[in-house]
């Protein structure tokens, strides 16, 4: 769900380097959810897109998704 939330919280398109600051996660770990997210989550370039599907999936978790 933070690989979701930083993209959301990036006006729903994030950069590699953006999604690993906001998350604090590691590099290998990011890779490793965002191969395993990809109805959630696109890649255009070198920017990280949600999907329709991701932001309703995080809407359901926290009831707070909505682009700025």
């Amino acid at each position: 769900m933070k690989i979701l939330q930083a993209i959301v919280d990036s006006d729903g398109s994030a950069g590699f380097t953006e999604i690993k600051y906001a998350t604090d996660l590691s590099t290998g770990s990011i890779y490793y959810h965002l191969g395993r997210m990809v109805r959630y989550v696109i890649k255009k370039s070198k920017q990280y897109y949600i999907t329709k599907e991701g932001l309703e999936l995080l809407r359901e978790h926290n009831g707070t998704a909505t682009m700025k």
